[in-house]
């Protein structure tokens, strides 16, 4: 097994200072402390197994310190030979930037549901406010006929009682 201190292809985070996505494309099946025998890291703790996802080492494991990001040490190594053919290296890498891409979009998409989502409660919220004003015009439209079948029916009474000449309809 070869050891190393450093790699690109030791990436674990989900995203690099450049803005590039360095996490695992698929779930992994199997946790990264379920493996055997044991490999323990300079802090005498059993490392984690991972998956490489960089450009020259697809798929391909490696032991790292399960607590390197939290005060661990800086242990680091393959797990396994590199036994992947160039064929299917760039295979992977290639899968590998279809379902970061499909994740972005299935990102992306939810994104816009949620904006329609509250598009459409904003757009019920109006139309109800609009409903009211409805209602309310609709009243103030049945008050103002009520209010002038009255004052025809005053001036008709103005007319016969009082001076008609004076009474302008």
């Amino acid at each position: 097994m070869a050891t190393s201190r450093s790699s690109s292809s030791s990436r674990a985070w989900s995203s690099g200072g450049d803005g590039e996505d360095y996490s695992s494309p698929v779930r992994y099946r199997v946790r990264p402390q379920d493996y055997e025998p044991a490999v323990n890291c300079n802090c005498g703790r059993k490392a984690a197994r991972w998956i490489s996802w960089s450009n020259d080492n697809p798929g391909r494991r490696y032991l790292k310190c399960a607590f390197a990001r939290s005060g661990g040490c800086d242990f680091w190594e393959w797990y396994e030979d590199n036994m992947t053919t160039p064929f299917i290296a760039e295979l992977l890498v290639d899968l590998r930037d279809v379902a970061r891409k499909l994740k972005k979009e299935n990102k992306d998409l939810k994104a816009q549901i949620g904006e329609a989502h509250a598009r459409a409660n904003a757009q019920i919220e109006v139309e109800g406010q609009f409903a009211v004003q409805v209602a309310r015009n609709a009243d103030l439209v049945g008050r103002v006929n009520k209010l002038e079948k009255e004052r025809v029916v005053f001036m008709f009474v103005i007319l016969v009682c009082g001076d008609g000449d004076r009474v302008n309809l």
